[in-house]
């Protein structure tokens, strides 16, 4: 896209920014005009404005897929009329998000963003739509989670039994209580960096780089073998799978 005024933000999956955080952009139906800011109109790359990018692939880049363990959300943006351009990020004194990317803005962008994956670019861009497809949680069944988690343990030839618990953060309880360090130390840093959410977001690349590697034949086995069953887990509402025990791993639903 040529005219600098239009573009991409990314931002978490309930409308928050990916990397400064706060509040939710997302305030009311598209469009929405975000407040005026003060702009840095140096040569610096990361400055004070409203920051988008020129295409979804960048953005995705430098924001992530699903950092928080859920989708990133892509929005469409007009900027103000003093938009500037510093290397690959955009910024303006104001933004107005538009619109949210279609299912074929997202599946086009994913192509691009894949291409450091050749030769296997088809494949990768498949994977990383399937995830995040699941990381939407589109389905709750926790009789179908349960038994996706059984193949994934299959597959990973743990005889490990599973362990239900009503929320994630009873999950994370338990895995505290059972950490070889301190358990109030573990139970804090659970706490405060939303590790429950971010396992998932390490859950999908796991899988992807075992994915990738195997493709590649750097390493032996099935390529999927980090996938089977915990992909589908997520589509159906997991929140957070976790071991609890030496042999047991402790899952919880979605709220």
């Amino acid at each position: 896209m040529n005219d600098i005024r239009h573009g991409w933000k990314i931002l978490t999956h309930d409308g928050r920014s990916p990397l400064q955080g706060g509040p939710s952009l997302l305030t009311g139906h598209f469009p929405v005009r975000l407040p005026p800011v003060a702009l840095d109109t140096s040569e610096d790359e990361c400055a004070a404005g409203w920051n988008y990018t020129a295409d979804i692939a960048t953005g995705w880049r430098i924001a992530g897929l699903w950092s928080t363990g859920y989708p990133s959300r892509v929005v469409a943006v007009e900027a103000a009329v003093d938009a500037l351009q510093r290397k690959d990020k955009r910024r303006a004194s104001s933004l107005t998000l538009v619109r949210e990317a279609t299912p074929h803005e997202l599946t086009t962008a994913m192509e691009v963003f894949s291409r450091g994956f050749a030769p296997h670019m088809t494949g990768m861009a498949r994977e990383q739509l399937a995830w995040l497809d699941a990381l939407a949680r589109p389905r709750r069944d926790a009789a179908e989670v349960e038994a996706q988690l059984a193949l994934a343990l299959s597959a990973r030839c743990l005889p490990w039994t599973l362990k239900r618990y009503d929320s994630a953060r009873a999950a994370g309880a338990a895995w505290a209580a059972g950490a070889a360090w301190d358990a109030g130390d573990a139970w804090a840093a659970w706490d405060a960096w939303d590790a429950w959410a971010a396992r998932a977001a390490w859950a999908a690349w796991d899988a992807l780089m075992v994915f990738y590697a195997r493709l590649m034949k750097w390493q032996m086995g099935e390529p999927d073998q980090y996938t089977v069953g915990i992909r589908e887990a997520y589509r159906h509402g997991l929140a957070v799978a976790i071991p609890v025990g030496p042999t047991t791993l402790g899952w919880a639903m979605e709220p």
